[in-house]
């Protein structure tokens, strides 16, 4: 087997991009992060792929503010001697996983084989589902004087944290999120595209990102709704409107990824025309 290691973005895209365009809704991660980041940045990843008599078994990179590991097998599932070799030469390269983030079977083995060289334990594990979307199944159109607004400044500040201390609660299981942590996140939302859903009474009560942005397609997150304002489908409409305006931006498909455990958001992104293409598994290391 041999290793490739790339010392540039232009480098790893040139020879893996239309790989992983293959697949590139279930490669959204690896893709956007890419695409978005600088040369000067990306350049401080540790990134390659695997061959084996020219043939490639794995694509991977590690995000250096994260430390997490995400890797591609065209073939689906990688042979144990494939995640030998990836493993020795992460460690042999003083390469410090926190994080494995991939399909549910792979990122068992990865991390298996790791957390036994490294002499590092394996911590919790977050499974998501992986939904893409392309074609409606279902209508959910605005109510009469609601309306999908882009967030382009700091405005309303306070709703808007309200949102992303609710979402906190909810994503990291009762977890409080700070005012100033609230702020660098909206912040972070509006640069990336944020979109809110007001009501009649013009009150942000709903809100999606468009949170990576690929090739074909884009990735969207940040999906809530105030607790206050929950059942009155304003998720649906905030999701389903956004969709329609991706389309019509030009992206040929969406994809988000969701929490097995969420089961309202599920049916309602299945209701929209969203399928499930994937899982993945998130490990993270002591």
């Amino acid at each position: 087997m041999e290793f490739i290691k790339y010392n540039s973005k232009k480098e790893f895209l040139r020879d893996n991009l239309q790989i992983l365009l293959k697949e590139e809704a279930r490669n959204e991660v690896m893709i956007g992060i890419t695409l978005e980041h600088s040369d000067k940045k990306v350049k401080k990843w540790f990134m390659g792929r695997i061959e084996d008599n020219k043939k490639v078994e794995a694509i991977f990179l590690v995000d250096n503010d994260k430390e997490g590991l995400l890797i591609y097998v065209p073939d689906g599932q990688i042979k144990t001697e494939v995640a030998e070799f990836l493993v020795s030469n992460i460690i042999k390269n003083d390469v410090n996983l926190e994080e494995v983030l991939t399909t549910k079977e792979n990122a068992k083995k990865i991390a298996k084989i790791y957390a036994k060289k490294s002499q590092k334990k394996m911590l919790e594990s977050e499974y998501k589902y992986i939904f893409k979307f392309n074609k409606f199944k279902e209508k959910y159109l605005l109510d009469t004087g609601e309306k999908i607004e882009k967030i382009e400044a700091e405005i309303e500040m306070g709703t808007l944290k309200e949102m992303i201390r609710e979402m906190y609660l909810y994503t990291y299981n009762g977890k409080e999120c700070s005012d100033e942590e609230a702020r660098k996140i909206v912040k972070i939302f509006i640069k990336k595209g944020l979109y809110v859903l007001r009501n009649k009474e013009n009150e942000i009560v709903s809100q999606a990102v468009t949170v990576r942005k690929q090739v074909n397609g884009c990735a969207i997150g940040g999906v809530i709704t105030l607790d206050k304002y929950k059942g009155n489908g304003y998720a649906k409409r905030c999701v389903y409107v956004l969709c329609e305006e991706l389309l019509k931006q030009g992206y040929k498909f969406v994809v988000l990824h969701v929490s097995p455990s969420n089961e309202s958001a599920i049916s309602v992104y299945k209701k929209i025309g969203f399928i499930q293409i994937d899982e993945t598994e998130k490990i993270k290391f002591l």
